[in-house]
């Protein structure tokens, strides 16, 4: 099975963004903003490709032990769906998603999604590496 590096991808934009910001308050205090702004570069990429990798390390071994997948999308109101989600061993779970996530994570029937720490649904690839 494809293994995912979708959290690694967006660790390291989200880690040079904050990484950029910090540097340039660093570069300031030192009266040196174009160092400032590189080490911060530097350091909050290291930073979020570490934090990302390790997310992907845990999405990939619970998509090896479990396999989820969507069988089936039910709107229920006008602002919650339950999706059953099976996995390799063929057992059903039902979760309760808001249309706030739905229509965010475009969740559609035969998707390889993972329960995060908070037993929440996520897609496990991102639709752009799908095309």
């Amino acid at each position: 099975m494809k293994k995912t590096n979708k959290n690694t991808n967006m660790g390291m934009a989200l880690g040079m963004c904050f990484g950029m910001s910090i540097g340039v308050s660093f570069g300031n205090l030192f009266d040196n903003t174009g160092i400032g702004i590189s080490m911060g570069l530097c350091i909050g990429m290291l930073l979020g490709l570490l934090i990302g990798a390790q997310k992907d390390k845990e999405v990939n071994k619970q998509m090896e032990e479990q396999g989820y997948s969507i069988k089936e999308i039910v709107s229920i109101s006008d602002k919650e769906y339950i999706v059953t989600i099976v996995n390799k061993l063929g057992e059903e779970q039902n979760i309760s998603v808001s249309k706030g996530e739905m229509e965010e994570e475009e969740f559609v029937v035969g998707d390889i999604v993972f329960l995060d720490e908070d037993g929440m649904l996520e897609q496990v690839y991102d639709k752009e590496d799908d095309e």
